[in-house]
């Protein structure tokens, strides 16, 4: 299920950035409120995919473990190395040293999802402070 939210995203994304290029006269990473709009979607992906991993294991990790991955519940591994679902980044909740309840994708996907929110903004931010410098001067 996670899979298809995952290719569903990617989809989104792919079809909102080729919509941006061709709606857009001059090239899109000209003008601000084009990089204000993909650092926004960027942001918002990254919520949904923070909270996919988040609520992997679902409100009963042990139930989780036993039922659906039809593997052991490892209490003591999980609070020695830190893998219990507490930490905020890397998303870590693991049965036992070899199932991990948070699917693989979305650590890696997080990480270039906030890459790319936090350099459409910069960039966007450096858009606008070029010509205002320009104007000062001139």
């Amino acid at each position: 299920m996670f899979n298809l939210i995952f290719a569903v995203l990617a989809l989104a994304v792919l079809a909102g950035l080729l919509m941006l290029r061709r709606g857009v006269t001059a090239p899109w990473h000209a003008q601000p409120m084009t990089l204000v709009g993909v650092a926004g979607t960027a942001g918002g992906f990254t919520v949904v995919v923070w909270g996919v991993g988040v609520l992997a294991g679902g409100l009963d990790d042990r139930e989780s473990c036993e039922l659906t991955h039809h593997t052991t519940y490892d209490q003591a591994w999980r609070t020695r190395t830190g893998a219990n679902g507490t930490s905020f980044f890397p998303l870590t909740n693991a049965c036992n040293e070899h199932i991990s309840l948070v699917p693989a994708w979305v650590n890696p996907t997080i990480t270039v999802l906030t890459v790319l929110a936090v350099s459409a903004l910069a960039l966007a931010l450096f858009r606008i402070a070029c010509p205002v410098r320009a104007a000062r001067r001139g």
